[in-house]
């Protein structure tokens, strides 16, 4: 009795140690692959979350110097247009008549067409008269105006606009006001020169004499054909 009882046992524990085997030899060659396999592919795809959450993010990056690239590029265009857009210069003049009480007796442009960098302000054959109108005023003045500039201390690419205006002013307020509308413009202005034309003493007294106030005014600015 106690042999089989044995003999029954010895089976059942070999039955439990070949069971237990096959069951680890199930998960050593076919479960735990899998499971490796599984994990590798999370791994992977939380790296390419990862990626992706970076590429986005150079990519937002990437937009908003975009963005501002072009911001800087229109307000540059603003400051230093492409053209000589002298008809813009005229129209600003007449709104800063409006603005301030002033008035723009004359204007006279001098196109130097050429580059800072080939420009000769002091040799008068390669200046170009202009003829516009302003404030119901034709002008066509020869003595063109000349800029002061030193052309070394600018971009060579530049070209040249010097314009210069005689305005009046019924008092210093009101011209000063003009002058600082200028300054104001997004476009580039350089004034060069200011010369102030003032009533005298005997003027002040004289109740018929004019005692508006006179400026001559010589502004430089410019332009970049070819801006991109």
């Amino acid at each position: 009795m106690n042999k089989l009882t044995s003999s029954k046992n010895s089976s059942i524990l070999l039955l439990t140690a070949l069971v237990a085997a096959l069951l680890f030899a199930l998960y050593y060659y076919l479960l735990m692959p899998k499971l490796n396999e599984v994990e590798a592919k999370a791994s992977n795809i939380n790296q390419l979350q990862q990626e992706i959450a970076s590429i986005e993010g150079q990519l937002s990056t990437l937009d908003e110097e975009q963005s501002e690239l072009v911001t800087n590029i229109l307000t540059m265009r603003k400051k230093v247009p492409e053209t000589r857009a002298i008809e813009k210069i005229i129209l600003a003049m007449a709104e800063m008549e409006e603005v301030t009480g002033t008035r723009v007796e004359s204007l006279n442009f001098n196109n130097y067409d050429t580059t800072v960098a080939q420009s000769e302000v002091t040799e008068p054959n390669m200046l170009e008269k202009a003829e516009t109108e302003v404030s119901g005023e034709q002008i066509a003045d020869e003595n063109l105006p000349i800029s002061s500039i030193a052309k070394e201390n600018l971009p060579n690419e530049l070209k040249l606009v010097t314009f210069s205006l005689e305005v009046t002013a019924l008092d210093f307020k009101a011209l000063e006001s003009f002058l600082k509308e200028i300054e104001k413009l997004e476009r580039v202005m350089k004034t060069d020169t200011i010369n102030f034309s003032l009533p005298g003493e005997q003027d002040q007294l004289d109740k018929d004499a004019d005692l508006t106030l006179k400026a001559t005014v010589q502004v430089t600015t410019f332009y970049y054909e070819g801006q991109q």
